[in-house]
């Protein structure tokens, strides 16, 4: 019922529970509530018309308003539609800023970049309609128990790079990075949603920090002015989470997750992924440094350093794969097809034998830095940083 009172829709007379498929009366039904399927008794959403666009399932809800699934009707296809809440239609100067944001970033036709399809008001509802991602957020590809694949978080982590890069080109900042606004669509190809949502939260309400705790910079948390270098501190903060399965920061309240972040040390990867390589754990230390000025301070030294932990951390699996296929190699000849095995004749030296697995080194609490000081990264061949990576 909380939608019905932040989201103005109109109603419609028949709906399909998603669970079977029987078609219901909902005509005395208040839009966007929810309902029970009264042969299945499984919970459905129902239906609520804006303009042209049926909604048909609530994909997350926000300090500014709610995103849904919906079904164009004039195009015949599924698209998300965002839809803020009232209190900024009210706002003539913050809809317009929101809008004029909005419609550079549909200039942009970047591939890991949400595209928008159009923008509009209804009801005194500022809404946008964008591209339905079908493959989820990516904070649902990671767990505490199962953290994140080191070589598929460098590949969205280069992805999501690429998109901000796009972006701060054109002097814009997002505000709000994190894996809940990274999704993915049918390939798995991640995309970055919600730009600018934080600023504009920021404008509208100016007490407290806007942004997502876990993942916000120091100077977001100060109120202090936002520059790329905020924006590379969060997706680190993002990176970290989906490799170590748990956040940088925690806390038994808002406020002491954001203090935390505030003071040194700045939390160290090693201690939750040691497997990782050193190449990763460095880049993700320093995107997450306190001071901006210590930090990466444009997306093309980031993502140089991000392809070559990419290379790096796929070559080394590359290798560990190769190490187990000449174990099962040896392990299958350690007997002469030629020479057959009897009780008798078997001795104990031809028992295939199997090197015990390294023990993992706990001498040093950091990895050593990564390049000396004369170290200058390749230039870049044909497109910026593909030519270093490849996707799986």
């Amino acid at each position: 019922m909380a939608d019905q009172i932040e989201i103005l829709a109109d109603g419609v007379a028949k709906a399909a529970c998603a669970a079977c498929g029987t078609v219901v009366d909902v005509s005395n039904q208040p839009p966007l509530s929810v309902m029970v399927c009264p042969k299945c008794q499984a919970k459905f959403m129902v239906p609520g018309k804006i303009g042209q666009f049926l909604l048909l399932k609530c994909l997350g809800k926000g300090g500014m308003g709610a995103t849904y699934k919906a079904l164009d009707k004039i195009l015949k296809r599924n698209v998300a539609i965002k839809i803020m809440h009232r209190g900024m239609g009210d706002d003539a100067v913050l809809t317009e800023s929101f809008f004029s944001e909005a419609r550079s970033l549909a200039s942009l036709n970047h591939p890991n970049i949400v595209q928008i399809y159009t923008l509009g008001d209804e009801k005194g509802q500022p809404f946008i309609v964008m591209e339905f991602l079908a493959g989820g957020q990516m904070d649902r590809l990671f767990t505490r128990e199962q953290p994140m694949d080191e070589i598929r978080a460098l590949d969205i982590a280069i992805d999501v790079a690429e998109a901000l890069k796009a972006t701060s080109d054109i002097g814009m900042t997002h505000g709000d990075v994190k894996p809940a606004n990274i999704l993915l669509n049918h390939e798995g190809t991640p995309k970055l949603v919600d730009f600018g949502i934080a600023r504009f939260a920021e404008m509208k309400h100016a007490a407290g920090p806007m942004g997502t705790p876990y993942y916000l910079a120091p100077e977001q948390a100060r109120h202090e002015p936002l520059d790329c270098r905020a924006d590379i501190y969060s997706l680190g903060a993002s990176l970290f989470h989906a490799l170590a399965g748990r956040p940088p920061f925690e806390g038994t309240n808002v406020d002491e997750v954001v203090a935390a972040r505030l003071t040194p040390p700045v939390p160290d990867l090693f201690d939750y992924r040691p497997d990782l390589c050193s190449d990763t754990l460095n880049i993700v230390e320093k995107m997450m440094q306190i001071a901006p000025d210590d930090r990466y301070q444009t997306y093309y030294d980031l993502l140089v350093d991000l392809a070559v932990a990419h290379k790096a951390a796929g070559k080394r699996a590359l290798e560990t794969y190769m190490a187990a296929q000449q174990t099962q190699e040896a392990q299958g000849s350690a007997v002469p097809e030629e020479a057959p095995v009897t009780e008798e004749n078997f001795p104990e030296s031809a028992s295939p034998q199997t090197s015990p697995r390294p023990e993992k080194s706990h001498a040093s609490a950091k990895p050593a830095p990564r390049h000396p000081a004369s170290y200058q990264p390749p230039p870049p061949k044909g497109g910026l940083f593909g030519w270093m990576r490849k996707k799986p």
